[in-house]
Order: C-alpha cells, then sequence, then structure tokens
C-alpha cells in the first residue's frame, strides 16, 4: 500500500480507482480490443504480484465478474479468454481457504448458468493443454511404436552411453526440469469450475458426449481427452526434479481427476466408447499399454492413476496426493459396479500399483521423510483392495480378470501380512480408539482380514499344489473358484455412494 498509494490513509481512493478502472474498460465493448487486452494483462500481472496481500480485498468490494464475463463472450475479445479465465480463477483464489464465504467470484461461478462462458474456457483451455503436451512430447518422443520408431529406437541402443545398458533407461530426468510450460496454468481456470458449476460440468461433459457421437477422430479431441493425456504427463513427472512447481500441478490435475469421478454425468460421458486416440504418457519405464480405440475414456482415468502410484514413491512421499488418487480410483470403480459397467482395462496393472504402494509404506516407513497421513493412505487403500475383491464379479468383465486379481494378490500375501504391523506402529497410542477409529476406518482392519484370509486360503492350496510359475499359480487358482467359487469374507462396503 505504500507503494501503490503513498501510504494507508490514500489506499481507499488509490485502489477503489483502480479496480473501477479496470472494470470500466474490461467491459466496455466500444473500446478498442488492444487496449482492454493491455488492461486485462495488468490486472493478471497485479493481482499475481499482490499474491494474498491485504489489496486483493479491494477486488472482491469490486466484483469484475460481469466485465470478465463480458471480456470472455465477446467476439472482439474472445481470443484473449485465456487471460480472462486466469484472472477470474486467481480472484476466486483469494483467502479462499478462510474468508471463501466473502469472495464473489467463487459465489458466481457457483451460480452463473452462462453456457456461452463455459463454452469459451472449454475452448482456450483445449488449446492451452494442447499445448503443453506438445512439449513434453517435443523432449521424448513416446508416441505408439511403428517401424519407423522402432528403426529409430534401434539406432539410439547404438549410442555408446545405452550400448552396454541391460535393459531400456528412462530418458534423462533433467530434461524435464523446466517442465510444465506456463501454458499449464489454465488447469486453475477448469478445476475452479469444475469443483465449483454444475453448469460446467454439464457443458463440459456434453463435450465429450457429442464428440463421442460423431464416431470420428479429429484434429483437436476435446477437452475431457486432451486433460486426461495433460494428466498423465504430469503424474509421470511430477517427482522427475525437485521442483515443487511440477508436483503442484500434478496435486491440481489429481484433484481435477477427483472432481471428475465425483460426478456421476462426466463417469457417464466418460464410459462411452470413443474412436479418439488420447496420448498418454509413455516417457517413463515400464510404459502402459497403449490407448488402442474404440475404448472407453474411463480407462485412460485410471491408466493417470496408475501412472502417479508407480513413478512417485520416494522419501519425501506426496501423501495427501496419493489419498486424491486412491480417492479417484475408488469412485470410478464404484460408478463400475453400481452401474453394472464391466470396462475392457489392463486391470493387472492397477492390482499391481496398488500393492506396489503398500510393500512401499510397509518397507520403507522408517525412511520416509514425514509420516503424516500414511496410516490413513495404507487404510485407504487397503478398502480400496477390499473393494475390488468384494464386488469383483460385479466389477471385472471375465472370470479371467477375477483369477488374476485372486492371484495378484495371494502372490503378495507376505506384503498383506506386513501391513497390520505397519498400522500398529503408526497407530497414536495417546490418541483414543474410538477417535482414531472413527469415520470409515474401523474398516480398514476387517478389510485386511478379508484379504489375509484369501490370500492364505489360496497360498495353501498352492503350495499343497506344487505350483512352481506364476502360469501355474494363476491356473491353479481359476480351478480353484471355478470349482468352489469365490468365497470372501465381510462386505464392509454397502449401498450408498462414497463420501
Amino acid at each position: 500500500m505504500e507503494l501503490f498509494a503513498g501510504g494507508v490513509s490514500d489506499s481507499d481512493r488509490v485502489f477503489n480507482g483502480l479496480t473501477s478502472a479496470i472494470d470500466e474498460v474490461l467491459g466496455n465493448t466500444t473500446l478498442p480490443a488492444s487496449l482492454r487486452h493491455e488492461v486485462l494483462q495488468m490486472a493478471v500481472i497485479f493481482v499475481c504480484g499482490i499474491s494474498q496481500l491485504s489489496p486483493g480485498a479491494y477486488f472482491l468490494r469490486h466484483d469484475l465478474f460481469p466485465s470478465i464475463v463480458t471480456t470472455i463472450t465477446s467476439p472482439d475479445t474472445e481470443q484473449f479468454t485465456f487471460e480472462a479465465a486466469l484472472l477470474l480463477a486467481l480472484l476466486a483464489n483469494f483467502h479462499k481457504s478462510d474468508a471463501a464465504k466473502l469472495n464473489p467470484y467463487l459465489r458466481c461461478i457457483r451460480e452463473t448458468t452462462n453456457e456461452d462462458l463455459m463454452r469459451g474456457i472449454c475452448w482456450a483451455a483445449n488449446f492451452a493443454a494442447a499445448a503443453v503436451v506438445r512439449a513434453y512430447q517435443s523432449i521424448s518422443d513416446d508416441s505408439s511404436p511403428s517401424l519407423t520408431s522402432t528403426f529409430g529406437s534401434l539406432l539410439s541402443a547404438l549410442r555408446p552411453d545405452r550400448a552396454l545398458a541391460a535393459k531400456p533407461v528412462d530418458p534423462p530426468r533433467e530434461l524435464f526440469k523446466n517442465q510444465p510450460i506456463e501454458a499449464c496454468v489454465i488447469l486453475l481456470p477448469v478445476f475452479e469450475f469444475l469443483h465449483g458449476s454444475a453448469t460446467f460440468r454439464k457443458v463440459f461433459a456434453d463435450n465429450l458426449t457429442a464428440h463421442v457421437e460423431k464416431k470420428t477422430s479429429t484434429p483437436i479431441p476435446p477437452l475431457p481427452i486432451t486433460l486426461l493425456s495433460l494428466t498423465s504427463y504430469l503424474v509421470s513427472h511430477a517427482s522427475s526434479s525437485s521442483s515443487s512447481r511440477s508436483i503442484a500441478y500434478a496435486n491440481l490435475a489429481l484433484n481435477m481427476l477427483l472432481v471428475m469421478s465425483e460426478s456421476d454425468e462426466i463417469l457417464s460421458a466418460l464410459r462411452a466408447d470413443t474412436n479418439e486416440e488420447i496420448r498418454l504418457c509413455r516417457q517413463r519405464l515400464p510404459p502402459l499399454p497403449p490407448f488402442q480405440p474404440p475404448k472407453s475414456p474411463l480407462c485412460a482415468l485410471l491408466d493417470c492413476c496408475i501412472l502417479w502410484l508407480r513413478h512417485n514413491l520416494h522419501k519425501r512421499l506426496e501423501v495427501q496426493c496419493y489419498l486424491t488418487c486412491i480417492g479417484a480410483t475408488y469412485r470410478v470403480l464404484w460408478f463400475l459396479q453400481r452401474e453394472h459397467v464391466r470396462l475392457e482395462y489392463h486391470w493387472q496393472e492397477l492390482w499391481r500399483a496398488l500393492i506396489l504402494l503398500l510393500d512401499f509404506l510397509a518397507s520403507k516407513l522408517d525412511s520416509l521423510t514425514t509420516t503424516g497421513g500414511v496410516e490413513q493412505l495404507t487404510q485407504e487403500t487397503l478398502l480400496l483392495i477390499d473393494f475390488a475383491l468384494c464386488r469383483s464379479e460385479r466389477l471385472l468383465p471375465s472370470p479371467q480378470t477375477v483369477h488374476e486379481l485372486v492371484y495378484e494378490v495371494v502372490r503378495s500375501a507376505d506384503v498383506f501380512r506386513k501391513q497390520q504391523a505397519l498400522l500398529d506402529k503408526l497407530a497414536n497410542p495417546h490418541v483414543d480408539t474410538h477417535k482414531r477409529h472413527s469415520g470409515s476406518r474401523p474398516r480398514a482392519p476387517q478389510a485386511l482380514a478379508n484379504i489375509t484370509a484369501l490370500a492364505e486360503q489360496y497360498e495353501t492350496k498352492l503350495k499343497e499344489a506344487g505350483v512352481r510359475s506364476a502360469n501355474q499359480g494363476l491356473r491353479a487358482v481359476a480351478k480353484e473358484i471355478e470349482k468352489d467359487g469365490l468365497s470372501y469374507g465381510t462386505d464392509l462396503h454397502g449401498t450408498d455412494d462414497p463420501p
């Protein structure tokens, strides 16, 4: 205030004048578009510069929402939608955590029904997100294997630094240290509208539904598909460097997946098969199987969750991001079994990623930088696996996929046996037992008991059968299930949608 207004006593006059001038210029369609653009850019820079400091309160007193909407929906300024949407998201985040009810922009996002505004934001976000994806792809070509790319890989393998490598290696992490590019900030307004606006969720879902009904691929896929592609790159490279920026964007992308998974409207749109190829990140090893249309985009959403689970297991564990990822995965699986959708998917990759997480937590607990939230993460992951086993016949598309799930649990029996010791170690003896096991947490010990009982039951039978290989083990599990059916423990998940 000293710098801009010369003192607190004159701040009202200066900052009220500034916000009024911005409002008048942005909302005046008779002024030149270039002038309105310059004022918009100045407003974005100013709001970024003051961050959460007190001058931001003047932008709450003077509601700029109508003039920002005018900027996005006017034909002569719609090309500046990126900056306008960003300004709106920045203002919506001013003291969001402690004064959200006082923020008029959050209320406006929640209450507006202007579909032209929503479509404009989707249009701008799609181009910006596609640019971020191309920036990742320009560093390392991860397109699906072809004759040309296979020959290129052969030549690359003959390089002196790779010729003696026993197995393929990831591209050097420092190549991605400056990623994502600045355009990725478009995720902030997209998240705010997805989270706060039912109208935007409808437009977002309709964007995909209309595209699927055309049954053809297009040069620029719809926003939901582009966001899934972008998310795959963000979560794959989130911890490639020590940059808190890359982690922050991955966290934002995961929260966006969680919001999508909480919307039946969006999940229903993602459920339908699309002929559009969804380019998912294959720059980290081992790569997931490529997305080959026609296929449901829900497969791509689950792939994004797997990529996060696989590639971010470090001593400085991002526990909250893992909880968000597990939550999104659980909600997708819940939707599938509730709607009786048996998704054709590489389910084994998901089960292995979840078990890998549990094994990491049990084995590396003492070396983690922080253990805050690890107990909850362990419990939620156990509940997710328990849910998949309990509802497997309604969730999985074939007996073979059920057999594969059971076999993955059986071959990881030692991992599950370590979980009880992990939970006992993490439990705080100074916290009242009833409080510690409030909400959904009392179910976790029973879920672990269900899983362990199943694993030990089939483990004993495999030992009796003298199984010596994975193929023999899978066949033996299949034979037992086909003979006696899958007998599982208590169903802990009820019929109500998850919270």
